[in-house]
């Protein structure tokens, strides 16, 4: 009798030992299921960004980098581009329609579409500018150092002069940067009695080119003579190279000088040539702005802190003996 109750007294302890198993191996699956489950959701980001027209250099770059980096990481991009602020303002719209986790502003004036943008930041999307100023509802502004970058062409230019003479300036106060470059030149030009800011025109956007060479044309035809011109501060290269294809057609270059702001490829060739009146250049990257937004936007959406909330990047001053030495290149 005390054999048969060990026995099943045995048994028991036995299934009891596989019934424990069963639960330990059926809970390592729920958990590893549980980890894949949580591994397939991992929440993927969709950003939209807003480009300002095409038509120079840093918008090209600065667009199709922002791309890459956040298909990189892992995100989804909606990207459009505008080329006047109602048109920027219903793409902003759409982006809050399809659900994006962040918007990207560049070029033109962030301040500018301020309604819809703070619409999107009650909705808990992140919203960062580049190149596009700055507001109080910007989450990262990556910017180019504007003051920095309109004092250097700006003192390029009154020393290739010799700090006398007359000035053209091409402008578009619909830039946020323009305005800074603008500003940050008038404010050298006052200090020197011998130069004045004689003319001033606006460029069209995004077809400049065209239009800055018919002004530049009709300015020369009403000024024709050598000295009556000195020198034209193009707030942005493109301008200046439509600028200096006026004053080459006109027999001028050997007495108007350009310069220029942004290294442009386009501004580097055109410097290459030894004849161009244009002369120097404030040069900036703006892979590098495109690389570091996605960056600091990617960390807020992650729910991490970022250093600044407003980054300024500089730029350096290349001129035509850079170019013609060698010391920069263009790509063809």
């Amino acid at each position: 009798m005390k054999r048969i109750t060990c026995v099943a007294l045995i048994v028991l302890l036995s299934a009891g030992l596989l019934f424990a198993g069963g639960q330990k191996e059926q809970a390592s699956g729920q958990t590893e299921e549980k980890a894949t489950v949580e591994q397939t959701e991992e929440k993927v980001f969709k950003i939209g960004i807003n480009n300002f027209g095409q038509a120079n250099f840093f918008a090209r770059i600065g667009r199709a980098t922002m791309i890459e980096e956040i298909e990189k990481r892992g995100g989804i991009v909606v990207s459009t581009v505008t080329a006047d602020v109602p048109s920027r303002i219903s793409a902003i719209e759409d982006f809050i329609t399809q659900g994006v986790d962040a918007i990207i502003i560049q070029e033109g004036d962030i301040a500018m579409a301020a309604p819809p943008l703070k619409e999107a930041k009650k909705k808990g999307i992140i919203i960062a500018a580049m190149g596009c100023g700055d507001a109080d509802f910007v989450d990262v502004a990556v910017d180019s150092d504007d003051e920095q970058l309109g004092r250097g062409a700006a003192e390029a230019m009154l020393e290739l002069i010799d700090y006398n003479g007359d000035v053209v300036e091409i402008i578009n106060d619909l830039g946020a940067m323009i305005r800074v470059r603008k500003n940050a030149m008038h404010e050298l030009v006052e200090q020197q009695p011998g130069v004045n800011v004689t003319w001033s025109f606006t460029y069209a956007w995004p077809d400049f080119f065209p239009d800055v060479k018919a002004k530049m044309e009709s300015l020369i035809q009403a000024n024709p003579d050598p000295g009556q011109i000195d020198a034209v501060y193009a707030t942005f290269d493109g301008a200046g190279v439509a600028a200096a294809h006026a004053i080459k057609e006109a027999g001028l270059q050997d007495s108007i000088i350009v310069v220029g702001i942004d290294g442009d490829p386009e501004a580097f060739k055109e410097m290459s040539d030894p004849a161009s009146p244009f002369k120097a250049t404030m040069a900036q990257k703006p892979a590098k702005f495109a690389q570091k937004v996605v960056e600091q936007v990617f960390l807020l959406l992650e729910g991490k802190q970022i250093e600044e909330r407003y980054i300024p990047i500089p730029g350096e001053i290349v001129t035509q003996e850079d170019v013609l030495s060698g010391k920069i290149k263009y790509e063809e």
